[in-house]
């Protein structure tokens, strides 16, 4: 059990950038575990990226992600509620400045697939949903080359375009959506 909380948490902290020349790969990605026993929620989600650089300062790659979650509320009537979600999103990175600099900004955009499902029970009422679709992003980080090897990573998503659950039926959406990552 500890190795599952062990590889998140190292994926989170380490983005493996070596170079932004031709032949480099820059290996990383986020994880998320939400263990809440008070209100009986757990979520789980896993996020790996992986790029090549196929010219200096350009690189070609796919983020992919995968994640559930389960909660259960209520003493008279349960209600429980889980779902799942997938997404596989080709994408370039484009690193601006000289390779001399341990600070390097760069612009991202990627586009691809993801599904969710989701099922709902409330006393003996039961229901499922499914949708899938486009998914794409865009936005700008900056890279902290603390070692020839290993880069530290700020990331904002200035547009994000996908799946919305909060519209019935679920729909796709563009929005701008500022979302900060450090990985």
């Amino acid at each position: 059990m500890k190795k599952l909380f062990l590889i998140p948490a190292l994926l989170f902290v380490l983005n493996s950038t070596a170079q932004t020349d031709k032949g480099w790969r820059s290996v990383g990605g986020t994880g998320h575990l939400t263990l809440d026993f008070k209100n009986k929620a757990q979520s789980f989600d896993l996020s790996p990226e992986l790029y090549w650089f196929v010219g200096n300062n350009f690189a070609l790659g796919t983020d992919f992600g995968f994640g559930f979650f389960n909660s259960t509320s209520g003493d008279s009537i349960k209600t429980k509620s889980s779902g799942t979600y997938g997404y596989v999103t080709p994408g370039f990175r484009y690193f601006f400045g000289n390779t001399d600099h341990k600070w390097r900004p760069y612009a991202f955009l990627n586009g691809g697939y993801e599904f969710q499902a989701s099922h709902l029970k409330v006393g003996t009422y039961s229901s499922s949903s499914s949708a899938s679709g486009f998914k794409g992003y865009a936005g700008m980080g900056l890279d902290w080359f603390f070692n020839e090897h290993a880069a530290f990573d700020i990331r904002l998503h200035v547009i994000d375009f996908g799946l919305d659950n909060s519209l019935t039926p679920v729909k796709t959406d563009a929005k701008f959506n500022p979302s900060f990552s450090i990985g």
